[in-house]
């Protein structure tokens, strides 16, 4: 039965009749496919959005307190520091799983399946670089032999994460993952060992293991993204939908966890203007970063919030522009600079973002006590972009309007790529403006889309020259090492501009294993004035979130926690409740 909408409308009212009550679908729009929705060797924020239905982790961020609580694991961890023998200097977390917890097959979860997953990102053949730096503080796992639901980690560090990493890492079961047991010959120092390095890569199981895991059959395929979750993966076809649905005999259930959908489907829609049409249509139930004009617009649509919730919660993240360093025009800070000069932040956030965002000028969010806001905005000025250039080097010495230079004894243009991903009309934008505005300075920028997934893929093989691309953040303390340490800057790690030396090393691994929250806070803000001096990325913005949520649900309140909402917790309303609103 449709509930029944009323709203005045010069003068009389019009009746709005929601197609959406008693269907217990959540439908959430992406604007592009994830890489992969394998939880170890994917690295974007819309993989980890539906690996979190399907996989679980010993403990998650509560959405409304943002604590830490259990989910395979009965409590948060006990942690100790340990002051003697093997591990002096370093501590021990000690997890139990839920007694309850069970994979799919009717096996109980127990320590052996944390300890897989932990060998299985330290298998060195294994794409898993985007995971790997906030793992590797585990020097071993100790699994108890009277009850193997117990485990403890053991490091020979007091690292800063040590309780997120180990504890939000999705578990996976090594019966889908590993069936021939390739793994169960190693023992996690062995693989963190670096005198057997050269053999581990070289080792037939280490190859076999990788090969097979890294392929996409463990990415995309039915029957083989399994996880403990309340969700089977039902399907993904690529540019359309992946779909999920509601396991019948979940463990769950009896440890009180909650999943109240039947199904959640994710909607490809990669043209805002159609995803807008069908969240007008209540073809999707949710819809997140909407663009700032289209959201502008539903706020003042009177009937379009009979049916929808809109919001715009604080989000931690940030877009910003990457720019490889190893290319030769872009190897010289001062051009770098100069770019950032050419790049009008504050038009940015007024006529694009509608003003729905804030000014930063490092990777921390302006949210976080350890900002370094001493940093100096480095405000639009065409002036001083000509003026760097010109120190270093590039000047338009033919009167074509493109600066240029003599590079291993050819001259060269000032002519760069900007690259962004299809659909994204905001950061097309930011790159019209920015051509606009660089060509006053002699830089010729070209604008280039290209799909999502091959967004990603160019960016890991350096195939950029400038690239408009975002940040997601957690609200638990930053491990700056998987985006600006040097070890990542490898072709599966996300150091992708090429970033850091000895001091900005130094800084990331001593923040790591700093306990002490003031010293750890001034060895952030130093780490930022490198960076800032650098100017490895132009930080635009941190946006605020444009959320649009189906008002059919209870328990479906927007949250800093990304991606906003939990779609898990929705409760799907009865038609007494959502009549007459």
């Amino acid at each position: 039965m449709a509930a029944l909408f009323f709203s005045a409308c010069g003068g009389e009212l019009d009746k709005v009749e929601s197609k959406k009550v008693g269907d217990n679908t959540v439908v959430i729009h992406e604007l592009g496919d994830p890489d992969y929705l394998n939880p170890v060797t994917s690295g974007s924020a819309g993989a980890t959005y539906v690996q979190t239905n399907i996989f679980q982790s010993l403990i998650e961020i509560d959405f409304k307190s943002l604590e830490f609580i259990g989910q395979l694991a009965t409590s948060r961890p006990a942690i100790k520091t340990i002051d003697s023998g093997e591990y002096a200097g370093g501590m021990s977390l000690s997890y139990e799983i839920h007694p309850e917890a069970k994979w799919d097959n009717g096996q109980a979860i127990t320590g052996h399946d944390f300890v897989f997953t932990i060998k299985a990102i330290k298998n060195p053949k294994v794409n898993a670089d985007s995971v790997r730096p906030y793992l590797d503080f585990i020097d071993d796992i100790v699994v108890d032999a009277s009850n193997p639901k117990k485990i403890t980690i053991l490091s020979k560090e007091r690292y800063l994460l040590a309780e997120s990493s180990s504890g939000t890492q999705s578990i996976i079961p090594a019966y889908i993952y590993d069936p021939q047991g390739l793994m169960k010959d190693f023992s996690i120092k062995q693989l963190d060992d670096p005198a057997q390095k050269k053999a581990l890569l070289n080792n037939p199981k280490i190859k076999q293991f990788a090969e097979a895991f890294n392929s996409p059959k463990f990415a995309r395929e039915k029957g083989f993204v399994v996880g403990s979750g309340p969700y089977d993966f039902d399907g993904w076809e690529t540019g359309q939908y992946i779909s999920l649905s509601r396991k019948k005999d979940w463990w769950g259930d009896k440890a009180n966890l909650v999943a109240r959908p039947d199904k959640v489907i994710y909607k490809i829609v990669t043209d805002w203007t159609a995803a807008v049409t069908s969240l007008k249509g209540e073809d999707l139930d949710i819809a997140r970063r909407i663009r700032p004009g289209d959201f502008q617009d539903l706020l003042d649509n009177d009937r379009f919030k009979q049916h929808y919730n809109l919001s715009m919660p604080t989000e931690l993240s940030y877009t910003y522009l990457g720019f490889n360093r190893k290319k030769p025009a872009l190897s010289d800070q001062r051009v770098r600079r100069a770019i950032a000069h050419l790049v009008d932040r504050q038009e940015i956030i007024d006529v694009l973002l509608y003003g729905q965002g804030d000014l930063l000028n490092s990777p921390i969010h302006p949210t976080k006590a350890y900002y370094n806001k001493n940093l100096q905005d480095i405000g639009f000025n065409v002036d001083k972009a000509k003026a760097l250039l010109k120190e270093a080097g590039w000047d338009d010495t033919d009167g074509d309007g493109i600066a240029d230079k003599v590079i291993n004894g050819e001259k060269q243009q000032l002519s760069l790529e900007f690259k962004y991903n299809n659909g994204n009309d905001v950061r097309k934008n930011i790159g019209l403006l920015l051509k606009e505005n660089a060509i006053r300075a002699g830089v010729k920028i070209e604008v280039v889309g290209r799909e999502w997934t091959v967004v990603l893929d160019e960016n890991k093989r350096r195939e950029f020259d400038i690239k408009c691309i975002g940040w997601v953040q957690s609200p638990t303390p930053d491990d700056l090492k998987q985006i600006w340490h040097t070890d990542y800057d490898s072709p599966d790690g996300d150091n992708q501009v090429g970033f850091g030396n000895a001091d900005s090393d130094r800084l990331i691994d001593k923040i790591r294993v700093t306990l002490d929250e003031s010293e750890r806070n001034e060895l952030y803000k130093q780490l930022q004035k490198l960076i800032y001096d650098d100017q490895p990325y132009v930080f635009l913005y941190s946006p605020k979130g444009r959320l649009a949520i189906h008002n059919r649900f209870d328990d479906a309140e927007a949250s800093i926690r990304r991606p906003g909402y939990n779609e898990r917790a929705f409760k799907l309303k009865g038609p007494k409740s959502t009549a007459q609103q």
